[in-house]
């Protein structure tokens, strides 16, 4: 063997990290012993990738190995590596967080199809999935919402979700005026989306939405209230008709290429102060006087 194939030998070595049976674990500053085998069960996690020996892994002044993230539910962590015990339903959804943080796949396919988990990670992740950039027209909500509050000194906030279809005007009604005529009969035409709702609003259009709109928007404006909520926003929704008087479908028309129809229409109400006042109603808290 040539002097460079020992040096690579010896470099890997020296670099190839050993660890006792039992390893004392500061996670966070809450320290836990457990197995080796025990962190290394599931060989694509996180931990048993981190004590594989392919990697340094440090350690505190008291000599335990060391992991950055809070320590609070890594004890039910290593409880299903042991034993294969599922928590309690008031810390499942923190449990699962740790798990996917440490690549245990096993726990969180568990947690998710829990049920006190199934409703938010199965049902309400298939109904996002419905609509292209969810996350997207999430956050364009909210910053819509807080412009409108600098701009006007609010207390509140409504941003108007609005699904439209590009309709454009068939080639064949230049031909006949009263075809024409009757055609347009059915519309009530603006001509810009701000003149039509406002200058908070957000268009989606329909081709983005998998399935109805007009069946698949409600379920959608469930999950951006729902999901606004649990971020700490305060507030409402309340799907809003798309027709005028007479029936007239609201649509948004610049040129005859752009004959947007509108489908739906959400309103997300945003209440910036803990005391609201809703159509004439004083709403304190989950109370109304």
């Amino acid at each position: 063997m040539s002097d460079r194939t020992d040096r690579g030998v010896e470099r890997r070595h020296k670099h190839h990290q050993k660890f006792p049976s039992v390893i004392n674990l500061n996670v966070g500053g809450k320290v836990f012993a457990t197995r080796l085998s025990t962190l290394t069960k599931y060989a694509d996690s996180m931990l048993a990738v981190m004590f594989s020996g392919r990697h340094e892994v440090d350690k505190d002044a008291e000599g335990n190995y060391f992991i950055d993230r809070d320590g609070e539910y890594f004890g039910h962590i290593l409880s299903f590596l042991r034993h294969e015990d599922l928590p309690p339903a008031e810390v499942a959804e923190n449990v699962m967080k740790d798990a996917m943080f440490y690549g245990i796949h096993p726990l969180e396919d568990l947690l998710k199809s829990s049920p006190a988990l199934f409703a938010e990670y199965v049902v309400r992740d298939n109904i996002r999935l419905k609509l292209s950039s969810y996350e997207d027209v999430k956050r364009k909500i909210t910053a819509l919402a807080k412009q409108q509050a600098l701009d006007f000194s609010a207390i509140s906030s409504v941003v108007k979700v609005v699904v439209s279809k590009n309709q454009p005007i068939p080639q064949d009604l230049q031909f006949s005026s009263k075809v024409h005529k009757q055609y347009f009969r059915r519309f009530k035409i603006y001509p810009s989306f701000e003149s039509c709702f406002g200058k908070h609003y957000i268009n989606i259009p329909a081709d983005k939405v998998r399935g109805s709109p007009d069946d698949i928007m409600d379920l959608i404006a469930s999950c951006l209230t729902n999901d606004l909520r649990k971020e700490g926003y305060r507030g409402h929704v309340k799907r809003e008709s798309v027709y005028e008087e007479y029936n007239k479908i609201k649509t948004v028309s610049w040129t005859e290429s752009e004959f947007h129809v509108c489908m739906c229409c959400h309103s997300f109400t945003f209440n910036w102060l803990e005391t609201d006042i809703i159509g004439g109603k004083m709403k304190i808290g989950d109370s109304e006087k």
